[in-house]
């Protein structure tokens, strides 16, 4: 389920991350991932996946090069449900993050360790990070981006491309 409809958002890439945020705050069990509970904790409204699988989300687009896909659906085996919220490219492929990096991942773990949530790297080959794990109420995986290959401190300068909750 992947939403972007064609006029752009009235939200900034940083209104979405604070909204993001705030859910986050609100969850205190996975079984917090429902339809009602979304729409109270991001003001965003949610619509239902057509297929009746239990999905739902929202989406839609930031600027001419970004959107944001946030959707919620049932993890197979289980009672559980899997939060995705993502930021998307849907213009030029190789866009800067500028646009939706006004909350950088400093930002976001600086919040979460407020909230008292754990962190730890996840890595991959050669120590590079592969994602950041986040235990509290629920778990998260915060998976980061360079800004843009423009420069040295942009390559380096960490934005959130997508948080999974589980």
């Amino acid at each position: 389920m992947t939403a972007a409809p064609q006029t752009p958002s009235p939200l900034t890439g940083e209104d979405v991350s604070r909204r993001v945020l705030k859910l986050i705050g609100s969850l205190r069990s996975n079984a917090d991932l429902t339809f009602e509970h979304l729409e109270q904790h991001t003001g965003l409204s949610m619509q239902r996946a057509a297929n009746g699988d239990g999905s739902f989300g929202t989406g839609a687009r930031i600027d001419a090069n970004w959107s944001y896909n946030l959707f919620v659906s049932p993890v197979l085996g289980g009672p559980r449900n899997q939060l995705i919220f993502d930021f998307a490219r849907n213009g030029d492929p190789a866009a800067p993050m500028t646009p939706v990096c006004g909350m950088d991942f400093d930002d976001y773990a600086r919040e979460l360790k407020r909230m008292g949530f754990q962190d730890s790297a996840v890595r991959a080959e050669h120590g590079r990070i592969s994602y950041w794990n986040f235990r509290g109420p629920v778990t998260l995986r915060v998976f980061v981006e360079g800004e843009s290959n423009e420069s040295p401190e942009k390559i380096g300068h960490q934005c959130v491309k997508t948080i999974t909750v589980e």
